[in-house]
């Protein structure tokens, strides 16, 4: 019995000794990565052996673990852009107190360095980041897993900031991170607000233009009567679909397409620098004949678009699509009479003399009396003449 108590008390010996050489050898990995930390900006930099270490079973203390691979020769591009991120994390976090500071390290292993650990863990692609918890001590995960987690990049991506944010769920306190002050917006901006003032002399006659302002009014007018706003934030299709095949005109007065907004808007567009070309152009040729034949020329062109315009209600809205063709039709049929009288009564007024701009409410009251023209008529077409 004496021989047996002897062997035990030999073993327990023995294990407290390697206990407290295990211990000691804590100790010194933890004094190394200290130094390490202090001696590199806050970065400990790892090879094969160092890894082993830094990720040993017996850690109290946790790591943030990039995995790169910055050799020249890998021409890894993501690698070089997390780089500086990584560090500038790395070097805040090594400004706070010893007592969380040495509770978590920040290191990085490049491929070159560390090809079979690479091969071990399977990794094919970089940058990876891990976050190793302590295996013991008071920051052991409470779930008792300490398996590394991986950081998402897909979710998180490259961005210090977010960096910083996720890993402070995991260190000893807040990774005190904040982003550089942006230099680079403050000459940008100093240097525009500089280039306006000095061109401002130049701008201020432009600005102050009525022309200016009258065209861009005009071009907003026109895309948004368009409907282009409406596609945008309904996301419409470019085109769609009926019985028929593929269109681009949707049915009713509450969708549309893509194309349809373009024609819309086109048409729009065109209308615009008719009655444009009507009130300021025609007026300046000095040639009464010419201008004659400006006007005629834009008359047309409004009276061609505004019936395009009808018939694409018609077909926008099928109900109305007879009453809109008889209008159509009516326009055409009766073009001797009512546009034969409104050019006579403009030949009449202006042909021994060009337009000048009093001459516009007389245009419009020629106008006026044409639509009364129109309107006084007995002809009935279309859905009415059914009736």
């Amino acid at each position: 019995m004496l021989g047996f108590a002897g062997i035990l008390a030999i073993a327990c010996t023995a294990l407290q000794a390697l206990a407290a050489s295990s211990k000691v050898s804590q100790d010194a990995v933890h004094e190394q990565l200290i130094d390490l930390a202090a001696r590199n900006a806050g970065i400990v930099p790892l090879d094969a052996d160092l890894f082993e270490k830094i990720t040993s079973k017996n850690r109290e203390w946790s790591v943030s673990l990039q995995f790169t691979a910055l050799s020249p020769t890998m021409k890894c591009v993501p690698c070089r852009e997390f780089a500086p991120n990584f560090a500038a994390v790395a070097k805040s976090w090594s400004t706070v107190a010893s007592e969380h500071r040495d509770q978590h390290f920040f290191a990085t292993l490049d491929f070159a360095d560390a090809v079979e650990v690479f091969r071990r863990l399977q990794l094919v692609s970089a940058p990876v980041l891990y976050y190793y918890p302590p295996s013991k001590g008071s920051r052991r995960p409470a779930n008792g897993k300490i398996d590394p987690q991986p950081y998402e990049f897909a979710g998180f991506g490259f961005e210090a900031e977010a960096l910083a944010d996720e890993l402070s769920r995991f260190t000893p306190t807040k990774v005190p991170y904040k982003p550089p002050f942006n230099w680079g917006l403050v000459t940008t901006g100093v240097s525009g607000l500089a280039a306006f003032l000095l061109s401002l002399k130049y701008l201020l006659p432009i600005l102050a233009s009525r022309w200016v302002w009258a065209g861009l009014i005009t071009v907003a007018s026109v895309i948004f009567t368009a409907g282009i706003m409406f596609v945008r934030i309904r996301s419409a299709p470019w085109v769609g679909g009926n019985k028929k095949g593929t269109s681009w005109i949707a049915g009713g007065y509450q969708n549309q397409y893509g194309m349809e907004v373009q024609v819309i808007g086109g048409v729009y567009g065109t209308l615009a620098f008719a009655y444009c070309a009507l009130i300021f152009l025609v007026p300046r040729i000095n040639s009464p004949f010419k201008q004659r034949l400006a006007v005629y020329i834009w008359c047309t062109v409004i009276l061609l678009l505004f019936s395009v315009l009808l018939s694409l209600f018609g077909v926008k809205n099928q109900g109305e699509h007879t009453r809109f063709t008889g209008l159509f039709v009516y326009l055409y049929s009766c073009q001797p009479i009512h546009l034969g009288y409104f050019y006579n009564r403009l030949s009449n007024t202006f042909s021994r003399r060009p337009l000048v701009s009093g001459d516009i409410r007389h245009v419009a009251r020629i106008a006026i009396q044409s639509l009364s023209l129109y309107k006084s008529s007995n002809l009935t077409v279309g859905t009415d003449e059914q009736e």
